[in-house]
């Protein structure tokens, strides 16, 4: 209410006075400069005349220049009767602050009835002659003085009163009006600080901001508005500022939330684009779906920073109303310049194995390619391998079936809680035995508590923790199985545990499970080590050809009996028929006709371990030959001829998408 009455007060005496101004001369008066105003009183304008919009001014201005009281060598004379009479400048002792003189005219002025001559109402006695007509008779000058000044509500003391509330700033409506403000900001920024902070936590821990009931009367609001609750519970000085703040200033609504994450993500921006330093970087892009079924595309640069370490930034997430290769170029090209970079600046692309993103002709990497020769296409070597692994599974029935049969496994015993837990505590019971027995050995971080984990359908990477934990819970896995053999509610489930049972208790299940257990331990450690964040091509292929050479040592004949020791050593523990290697293979579809060949013969060449090796090898030239080699000596050669130092080399081969 105080400001619209501040306002309005302003408002309406700059009206008036406009109104008056308009009035009397008929025009708005040109805006003068202060400093070029006259002093001498009998000179000087009526302040009418001047622009009402410099009245406050030009009052101010005379003010503090004071009253003008020249002081010359000798006074003018003037003739008053019989006698010559002159100006006293003692009289300026007595009346400093107000009293000027004129030396041209030889006239007394009031300074203070001046400035303010047209402001005040009532009865002006003295009025024209201090201030249009000037005081001249010295005779009586010193009784007219004071005859001037009056009693406390004379029009002097009137006009001194406002002189001095005109000076004092820290009373004027500005100011006042300025305080307000300055209060009103001090509470708005810490309001606004308090937002900030709360945002920040919740984006640091990647939690959601909104609630399903945000009302007053909700027990749970959601994050925001939990936490801004919680920080005014403990904090005097936000509640005091948030209760004085009206209501369309709280910093609550979603739309304020958004603000402020934006603000966020501008600024994570700009601390990548400063890593980056306009410098060469790698592409890496993938799409998917998200849970409202829209498909999104996120975009990640990989760049080496002047420290020498390689950095994956996500810079965007962008819908995308289609995946042909044209519109993500285009929504590609749209992120690169909304960042101020160039597709100059591509050193590599770095996309799955989709038609629309890898393929050789108008797809997005030959798209990009054309634009930039040097932006060089790599697979993402971590899905490499993956479809290394799936090629294994799927060229190779057997290996497949056996993986199928691993998952319906996890599903029968996983499927419901009391399953789960009848299969824990059969574990823990085993463990205990083992430990009383000296089989097990103890100590910090050793029997951990597992669990029969379901392997991901595109990391089969996660297989190796599945087999790994089937292989220490076997014997629990199968107490549980037959428990669902004996007592399941469901003859479905029924019949697939004594299946399961069949399966998993042959020689075959034993063999599969440790010849895959070897497999994906070495894929498993090259996986996590395409991984790494200061991992660079160079290195990455180095690691595929240890991986190479461990795996021509497993075609050794101490390799084969070390995967058949622990075959054996499995089938001893948990009651397995063991096969006889010496004896002669019976193929199980044509029990009567002869093969010709002993077990040992199938098991390590014909069927099973050799095929999958040369298989993992054959797989493991093609897919990581493809483009690397090329890209190597693309590198490779540019030290010869000088382009290029040996930090950029460096920094080129890190910039390699490996993951």
């Amino acid at each position: 209410m105080i400001y619209l009455l501040f306002n309005y007060l302003a408002l309406t005496g700059k009206l008036m006075e406009r109104f008056f101004a308009k009035s009397t001369t008929g025009s708005m008066p040109e805006i003068v400069d202060l400093d070029k105003l006259t002093r001498d009183p009998s000179k000087r304008k009526r302040l009418t005349d001047f622009n009402v919009n410099q009245h406050e001014e030009i009052r101010r201005k005379y003010l503090a220049w004071g009253a003008y009281q020249p002081c010359p060598s000798k006074f003018k004379p003037r003739w008053i009767g019989k006698s010559k009479r002159y100006f006293n400048p003692e009289w300026y002792d007595l009346h400093r602050n107000w009293l000027e003189y004129s030396e041209v005219e030889d006239e007394a002025y009031c300074l203070y009835c001046y400035l303010f001559r047209d402001n005040i109402k009532g009865n002006k006695p003295g009025h024209d002659a201090f201030v249009v007509d000037g005081f001249v008779n010295w005779k009586k000058a010193v009784e007219r003085f004071a005859t001037h000044v009056g009693d406390r509500d004379s029009f002097h003391n009137k006009a001194l009163k406002k002189c001095e509330d005109l000076m004092r700033t820290e009373q004027s409506i500005p100011v006042a009006l300025y305080k307000q403000t300055d209060l009103e900001k001090n509470e708005h920024l810490i309001r606004l600080n308090a937002a900030i902070n709360v945002c920040r936590y919740l984006l640091h821990q990647g939690q959601p901001f909104r609630g399903h009931d945000e009302s007053k009367e909700s027990t749970n609001k959601g994050n925001y508005r939990e936490l801004m609750d919680y920080t005014i519970m403990h904090n005097d000085v936000i509640a005091k500022a948030l209760k004085n703040a009206p209501l369309n200033n709280q910093l609550l609504s979603s739309t304020i939330q958004k603000d402020i994450t934006e603000c966020f993500a501008e600024e994570v921006l700009s601390c990548i684009l400063k890593e980056l330093d306009n410098g060469v970087f790698s592409l890496l892009v993938d799409e998917c779906r998200d849970v409202s079924n829209k498909e999104q595309m996120a975009v990640v640069l990989r760049y080496v920073d002047t420290c020498g370490l390689s950095n994956e930034r996500s810079v965007g997430v962008l819908h995308v109303k289609e995946t042909t290769s044209a519109y993500l170029k285009s929504k590609i090209d749209f992120i690169i310049a909304k960042l101020g970079l160039s597709l100059q600046q591509v050193r590599g692309q770095g996309y799955d194995g989709a038609s629309n993103m890898a393929g050789e002709f108008n797809v997005l990497q030959a798209k990009i390619m054309r634009e930039n020769s040097s932006a060089y296409y790599v697979h993402c070597f971590a899905h490499k391998l993956n479809l290394v692994v799936v090629a294994i599974a799927k060229k190779i029935f057997d290996v497949g079936d056996f993986f199928d049969m691993i998952s319906l496994l996890v599903n029968v015993v996983g499927s419901s809680c009391k399953r789960k837990d009848k299969l824990g505590e059969s574990h823990r019971e085993e463990v205990r035995k083992a430990i009383g027995k000296g089989e097990i050995a103890t100590g910090s971080g050793l029997n951990q508590e597992i669990s029969l984990q379901r392997p991901g359908d595109t990391r089969w990477n996660s297989h190796y923790t599945t087999l790994s934990s089937l292989s220490k819970m076997f014997t629990s896995v199968v107490k549980v199985l037959e428990y669902v053999e004996e007592e399941g509610s469901d003859a479905t489930k029924q019949r697939q545990a004594s299946g399961l049972l069949k399966y998993f208790r042959s020689f075959d299940s034993a063999f599969f499970l440790h010849m895959m257990m070897i497999i994906l331990a070495l894929t498993n450690g090259l996986s996590k080590t395409f991984q790494r964040k200061d991992m660079d091509i160079v290195n990455a292929i180095s690691d595929v050809e240890s991986v190479k050479r461990e795996l021509d040592k497993l075609r050794s004949q101490h390799g084969w009996n070390s995967l058949l020791s622990k075959v054996c050593s499995f089938c001893d523990k948990n009651d397995i028929s063991i096969v006889d290697m010496e004896k002669e293979y019976v193929n199980p579809k044509k029990p009567r006709q002869r093969t010709g060949i002993n077990n040992e013969h199938h098991y390590r060449v014909d069927c099973f371990f050799f095929a999958v090796l040369d298989l993992l090898a054959e797989e493991l030239n093609r897919r990581f030959n493809e483009v690397n080699n090329e890209l190597l000596c693309c590198m490779s050669a540019f030290n010869p001829s000088g382009q290029f130092s040996h930090y950029d080399h460096e920094k080129l081969l890190k910039l390699a998408i490996l993951s």
